[in-house]
């Protein structure tokens, strides 16, 4: 296990900008620029007492400081997108290597996987080297190697070094290998999906407690004589500011699985549809929103109202969704048999021809599809990219384009199926745990909501009551009887724009938070956020009525 130290200096060996130049074009204007910048404020402000000064002196320190972490943050960022694809880069080239290609040329075509990003780049780095420099596959290895930024990937150049140099078979040892990144992955993602756990009681035990401290500020004004309407405000920020730390903190611990593919040249029926009618929705909402403030209608109306048109588009993403996981379940049975049949048959146009026929849920009519056009004969790859593509499926984008590349190369297609299998077996089997901690935290946000409309307006119905009772009070008597029930004012108006601003931005945040777990679509937001706002809306009026009933408000 590298130490702390190791890891430091992995990271700045992996900087890629020559340090003579990083320090004379980068480094150097930035202090040179902190240092004048302290020495003007200084200049004309000379009166400046502690602890502005100090804050003056310190602002070189910050450009020092800026300078030595930027090629830390830098690697960091590399060594994170580079173990993030690594289980499938290894399943690509484990796809590559059982064609039998040269493994020079296999390192050609992995560095032109663009959508690797830093890992792509780190693989080109070897193939310049052995094909520009005349260096050996296993020297050019351990010399990327040495100024890789990940350990991860360090280690695996490393053993596929001494295996070339052992004169090991490069396909029986990536079948290892493979197996070994695939179960440290699933390792990985299996321990953020139960670090999520824990995030969920801080979460909401975090949560309570500003909750707790914003019914005492709603309440603040019997017991002292204080104006809380800036507190109320500062509470506010204080449950955005809360609320956003938790969305990031998940977000950056949960490994990067994206249930929908990126890509924008060809999109699925779902979101050819979404993207349609988007604008459309926006207008209306913002539409409904002026129409209901204008006719004089309250802010709880105006904003249940105007967020109506938003279930649209998520119900849209929600069922294509569900649509899009049963494609994901069915595929891994689709692939082994397209793998068993091509090899029999020897032709994909007669493969499918056979398996269209067959039930593969939601995935059959995509197979219909792809075997329409695999019967023109145009362009093999495009029809399998559209099939792919057309899907929505983040997963079988990938291996679909893993197995026709191995098809292409002139690999065997029951075993480049087998290796596309054993990975996206065990990958959804990953997906489905996080499914089921996404379904946990949803159910968590939904209570969460009801309770915090519940406990908010429960309080500004006691502010409305107490109130009421300051005004039975002569005004003469405060002057006498020193309580500060009596002098207290409380700020119904902005007590209400406020709980109602926690509601909606709760619901907002609560909603990323479900679209980061689950993986889901960028769009899915919607639905989550504006059901959940109209339960908070709903629950904030029954229990206006309902306890300003009991309490005779």
């Amino acid at each position: 296990m590298p130490t702390v130290r190791e890891r430091i200096l992995r990271l700045y060996h992996s900087f890629d900008i020559p340090w003579r130049k990083y320090l004379l074009m980068y480094a150097a204007p930035v202090i040179a620029g902190t240092v004048l910048i302290s020495l003007y404020i200084f200049l004309s402000f000379p009166g400046l007492v502690f602890p502005l000064n100090l804050v003056i002196y310190s602002i070189p320190a910050f450009g020092i400081l800026f300078t030595v972490l930027f090629p830390l943050v830098k690697g960091e960022r590399r060594k994170v997108e580079i173990e993030r694809y690594m289980h499938l880069f290894i399943t690509r080239m484990a796809v590559l290597a059982s064609t039998q290609l040269p493994r020079k040329e296999i390192f050609r075509l992995l560095s032109e996987v663009k959508e690797y990003g830093a890992l792509s780049e780190e693989i080109e780095k070897i193939y310049h080297l052995v094909e520009y420099w005349n260096l050996s596959l296993p020297d050019a290895a351990r010399v990327v190697a040495k100024r890789c930024p990940s350990i991860m990937l360090a280690d695996f150049l490393d053993r596929l070094a001494h295996s070339a140099e052992a004169g090991e078979d490069f396909e029986k040892f990536l079948d290892k290998e493979r197996k070994v990144v695939l179960e440290t992955y699933a390792i990985k993602y299996e321990a953020a999906l139960d670090q999520l756990d824990v995030y969920k009681e801080a979460f909401v035990a975090i949560l309570i407690s500003m909750l707790f401290f914003a019914v005492f500020v709603a309440i603040l004004p019997m017991f002292a004589q204080i104006d809380a309407t800036i507190l109320l405000y500062l509470t506010l920020l204080a449950f955005v500011a809360v609320e956003s730390i938790m969305l990031y903190a998940i977000k950056v611990r949960l490994p990067e699985d994206e249930v929908w593919h990126g890509r924008k040249d060809i999109r699925a029926p779902a979101e050819i549809k979404l993207f349609k009618v988007l604008p459309f929705i926006y207008i209306l909402v913002a539409l409904l929103f002026l129409i209901t403030l204008s006719a004089g209608l309250s802010l709880y109306i105006g904003v249940s109202i105007s967020l109506l048109p938003l279930f649209y588009p998520g119900y849209i993403i929600h069922s294509a969704e569900s649509d899009l996981i049963n494609c994901d379940e069915n595929y891994d049975a689709f692939i082994r048999a397209v793998g068993s049949y091509v090899e029999a048959k020897g032709s994909d146009v007669m493969a499918m021809e056979r398996l269209r026929k067959h039930d593969f849920g939601k995935l059959t009519a995509f197979i219909d599809r792809l075997y329409r056009r695999l019967l023109t004969r145009i362009d093999k790859r495009r029809a399998w990219n559209f099939f792919a593509a057309e899907t929505g499926s983040n997963l079988i984008s990938k291996f679909t384009d893993m197995y026709v590349t191995g098809i292409e190369m002139g690999g065997n297609p029951s075993k480049v199926a087998r290796i596309i299998s054993d990975a996206y077996i065990r990958m959804i089997g990953l997906r489905k745990k996080r499914y089921q901690s996404a379904t946990n935290l949803t159910g968590i946000l939904y209570g969460l909501m009801v309770g915090m409309s519940f406990a908010l307006y429960t309080t500004y119905v006691l502010m409305k009551m107490m109130a009421d009772m300051v005004k039975y009070y002569p005004v003469n008597l405060t002057q006498y009887i020193k309580i500060p029930l009596l002098s207290a004012k409380f700020p119904l108006a902005t007590a209400s724009v406020v709980f109602l601003a926690l509601l909606v931005i709760h619901a907002f945040i609560s909603s990323f938070m479900i679209k980061v777990v689950s993986g889901s679509h960028k769009h899915s937001i919607y639905l989550h956020f504006s059901m959940l706002t109209w339960i908070g809306i709903v629950v904030a009026y029954a229990t206006e009525s309902i306890v300003g009933k009991i309490l005779l408000v």
